[in-house]
């Protein structure tokens, strides 16, 4: 595994971490940032706003499977801020399915091409 799939599964395991502890503690998704940004020292990776990516990310893909880590975390947080569920499945298997890159996902979006079909 490259350290890009790392990073993916690494992202989904927080992500359920977090929706398990939904229930046990106030402020879930802040203790999270709070704590992963000082123990690794990243709290650009590990701010809220991406937080709440990996929870969602982890609510829309419940079961982490190999070709999870073959879209960037970027395309990932473009995805996600789709609201309607069909469509973003519709990018993500369109991201996969043409091997794209982050531009290339931006394009998609930006062309509608999920309206097209």
């Amino acid at each position: 595994m490259n350290s890009k799939n790392n990073n993916i599964f690494y992202f989904w395991k927080i992500g359920k971490q977090i929706y398990d502890k939904k229930y046990d503690c106030e402020n879930v998704v802040g203790k999270y940032s709070n704590y992963l940004s000082y123990y690794y020292g990243n709290s650009h990776l590990f701010n809220r706003d991406n937080i709440h990516f990996m929870k969602n990310f982890y609510l829309d893909f419940p079961i982490y499977y190999s070709k999870l880590s073959n879209i960037s975390w970027e395309q990932y947080k473009l995805i996600l801020k789709i609201k309607d569920k069909k469509e973003r499945f519709f990018y993500f298997f369109i991201s996969l399915f043409f091997n794209s890159d982050l531009e290339e996902t931006k394009e998609f979006i930006n062309n509608n091409y999920y309206l097209r079909i």
